[in-house]
């Protein structure tokens, strides 16, 4: 399936054009005489249009007027008919059929649409390259799923959209090079970076010398002159795919106990499941200590913002 972009209307045709879009019909310029059918007579400028294929989408530039755009979905292929009657004389005869039922109008800034979709032809068509990304834009257009902040541009919006994939992917990284015991490492260097913390005990080597506990976190604050120090428990699991296993919260819920934790932490590569979220608000509301979860892309996020030294190497060489 190939998107392509068509441009450069003049004026007084655009609107011939789009009402034979609306009609079913998508057409492109340079068609006055019969000896200019493609399938005729080569023209190696236009010799694209025979490769327009059903299921291909076509989106006019600038139509049917500047700043906007029309796209549609291909159902046939290249034909030559009589064209439209412009002021120059009869054109636009190169036509391919196009379903009036796929129509989709927008402005060509419109945030929904991801700025890796190139809109802005230098010459009279081009191929999208980013067919993936062009057919979110539409999907995102539908649903009008974008939503800016007041100080956010649409390059940051999908920077950001496309980053948080980048997210997904650093913690399965930590996963696949973090397994077991090095987990509990690297996480105790990253709690270490935390403003606060005192001390991050490495505690034991499984469930039954660890008391559920594989971190033992301390952290320090104080009002006026008194200091108080705050007690958190945390639990590893380097796992991939989707977090079904409980065993976490059973032993998070241990450990707080048999530490007398202010707090308990589960951290898994995993991605959280409702069932995981429930059991464990069910069990900070039963020891009236609160109990954080963090999943899937929070894991990397919480490096990131802790730690960002163990993920990257960011010496700028000279």
């Amino acid at each position: 399936m190939t998107v392509w972009a068509f441009a450069s209307i003049p004026n007084s045709a655009r609107e011939l054009v789009h009402d034979s879009i609306k009609k079913g019909k998508s057409r492109f310029g340079w068609g006055n005489n019969d000896e200019d059918n493609l399938r005729v007579t080569w023209n190696g400028k236009l010799g694209f249009l025979l490769e327009v294929k059903p299921k291909d989408w076509i989106v006019h530039v600038n139509l049917p007027k500047w700043g906007v755009c029309v796209a549609v979905q291909v159902v046939g292929e290249y034909e030559y008919d009589d064209g439209l009657k412009c002021d120059w004389g009869q054109d636009f005869r190169h036509a391919i059929p196009v379903d009036t039922e796929t129509v989709v109008e927008f402005n060509r800034r419109d945030s929904n649409i991801l700025p890796t979709v190139n809109l802005n032809p230098r010459q009279r068509y081009h191929r999208v390259r980013a067919e993936a990304d062009f057919f979110k834009s539409l999907k995102n257009l539908e649903n009008k799923a974008v939503q800016l902040n007041q100080s956010e541009t649409r390059e940051i919006y999908h920077l950001k959209d496309k980053t948080d994939e980048t997210l997904k992917h650093l913690t399965k990284l930590i996963h696949q090079t973090h397994k077991g015991k090095e987990l509990e490492r690297f996480f105790a260097q990253v709690f270490r970076n935390i403003d606060n913390v005192v001390k991050v005990k490495e505690n034991g080597f499984g469930y039954k010398t660890d008391n559920g506990a594989d971190l033992i976190v301390t952290m320090q604050t104080s009002i006026a002159n008194i200091e108080f120090e705050k007690k958190i428990v945390v639990q590893l699991k380097s796992f991939g795919g989707t977090h079904n296993d409980l065993t976490a919260v059973e032993q998070i819920v241990n450990a707080i106990k048999y530490y007398n934790a202010d707090a308990g932490i589960i951290i898994t590569t995993a991605t959280k499941t409702e069932e995981l979220e429930k059991k464990i608000q069910e069990q900070s509301h039963e020891l009236v200590k609160p109990i954080d979860l963090l999943a899937g892309d929070d894991v990397a996020k919480f490096v990131i913002k802790h730690a960002k030294d163990l993920l990257f190497r960011l010496d700028i060489s000279s």
